[in-house]
Parts: structure tokens; sequence; C-alpha cells
């Protein structure tokens, strides 16, 4: 049974472990301002959004299992990282709740392992964890004086308000944006928020995706940004790695918690920064 307070059921999905800096900088954040995230044990896959376009009731069982053992872990609620883990869960979550078919046909499945989804838990992000949960007042009080002179690209990418419009506008997402404005720092406006990155078509599809991923760089450049800041693994991997070397400096794209440390006073070390591909720590030696 999880404590009350700043306690949550915590999926990571399959990208966390690798995610050049997430888990440090979300484990230094959490230390620091005391939220415990507690991981479901023996999580699988939630499946991502692949699964759903091939055999919707296998998604559906994938999806269902964590749900269950979510609630058999006496959570009230489930946190992910991962902006399609977040949709995934999400849509999946929809699903089970209008049709009792299909959570009929899951609680078959799960009866194999003891397991039976009676309640359908709210599914949250990270980001909205850290702007709704935590006062304002948390993220000012060690913050060191070079953040106010930091400007951050706010990323949204495709998945964490579309299609629910719920958390956020849809095409027209601010909550990110205003999340950097509480940490200090100069959130920039520009028209790439949204603009897809390529996701997993990026491997496959390289040639064809430099030009999304130019798109929101070149933006954020224009925009004279320092930082673009995202919240989803792949987005954070696609930008990190694609951005065509030129005659220009390339853009550092630390996830937002590891920004959100930074305005803690957490040092980038232990944030992870080394490990992004496009080194950020010049950048803020430069503007400190």
């Amino acid at each position: 049974m999880q404590k009350k307070g700043l306690t949550y059921g915590f999926f990571p999905g399959c990208a966390y472990q690798t995610a050049a800096g997430y888990r440090e900088s979300v484990g230094a954040v959490n230390r620091h301002i005391g939220i415990e995230l507690v991981e479901l044990s023996d999580w699988n896959c939630c499946g991502a959004t692949s699964v759903f376009s091939l055999n919707q009731d296998d998604a559906l069982t994938l999806t269902g299992r964590l749900f269950a053992m979510a609630e058999a872990q006496g959570h009230e609620q489930i946190l992910t990282v991962c902006n399609a883990c977040y949709t995934t869960l999400r849509k999946a979550g929809q699903m089970l709740a209008e049709s009792p078919t299909d959570l009929a046909r899951v609680n078959e499945g799960l009866s194999q392992e003891g397991l039976r989804l009676s309640r359908l838990l709210p599914v949250r992000h990270y980001l909205e964890v850290l702007y709704e949960d935590i006062p304002a007042a948390a993220w000012s009080a060690a913050r060191p004086a070079y953040i106010s002179r930091v400007k951050v690209a706010a990323y949204y990418g495709c998945q964490l308000t579309r299609p629910w419009a719920d958390l956020d506008h849809a095409e027209r997402p601010s909550l990110l944006d205003r999340f950097f404005s509480r940490l200090g720092f100069q959130a920039v406006d520009h028209s790439a928020r949204t603009v897809c990155c390529g996701a997993s078509h990026a491997l496959p599809y390289e040639k064809d995706c430099r030009p999304m991923i130019r798109r929101i760089v070149e933006e954020a450049r224009r925009r004279g940004a320092h930082f673009i800041s995202t919240l989803c693994p792949l987005c954070q991997f696609n930008l990190d790695s694609l951005q065509k070397p030129s005659d220009v400096l390339p853009i550092p794209v630390p996830y937002f918690s590891q920004l959100a440390g930074l305005a803690l006073g957490i040092s980038p070390q232990k944030l992870g920064f080394g490990k992004l591909l496009i080194s950020a720590e010049s950048v803020i030696a430069k503007v400190a």
C-alpha cells in the first residue's frame, strides 16, 4: 500500500532506464522535493502505439494487466514519464471503461495470474504532477541566478495533449511553457511545439524525418533558445541525435526534469547532463 501525499504508483516504461539523463534527473528532483515513485512490480511493456495498430485485443491485454497490477498493489493512480505510455494507457482505459465485453475478455486472461481489473485508475504524466502537486514556491528557494537568463523552447511532441485536450490545448499547449516560467527560465514562444519529430520512423526513414527535425530546431534557434526541452524519450533521442551538422552550433535537448533540477540548484552532473549527445554544460557555463 502506498503512503499518502507525494507517493505515486510508477510505470517507467521501456525507454526510461536508457534515456539520456531522464532517470537520473527524475530521481534527483524527487529526492529534493520529497516525491516517492513506487515502481509497479513485474510490469510489462504497454505496447506503445504500435501494438494497437496491429492487434487491439493484445494491446488491451497488455495495458489491462498494468491497470490490474496497479490496483492489486494498492495504488490510487498511475504516473508515467513517457508520452507514448501516457496516451496508450489513457486510450486503453477509455476503451475498457466503454466496453464491458473487452473488459470481461481482459479479465479472463488476467485470471490466469490471479489478477482482476475492477477499477481503472487515473493516469498522470510526471509533468502534471510537478506542476499541479508541488507548490510554486518550492522551485524558487535555491534557484541559481543564471536560470533567469536561460531561454528554453518547450517541445511537447504529438501525444501528450492529443487527442484528449483535457490536460492542455491539443494544438497550442502551454503547460510545459508555464512550468519553465515557474522554474525561472525564459520560455520562448515558437510555432513548433507539437510538430512531429518523426517518432519511431526517424530510425528506418531518417532521410525523410530529418526535415521535420530541422523545422523544429530552426524555429527554436530563430527564437533565440539556448535549449529545446522535451518530456518524451523518443522525441529527445530524435532531436538530440539527428540534428544535421552545419556551420551553426546544434541546440542541446535536455529533459524538462533536468531543467527542473537545475532550478533547484542541483549540479548538472547529478542530473545526467553528461549523457546528452549535444553538450549542454558548455551552454550553462556560458550563460552562468
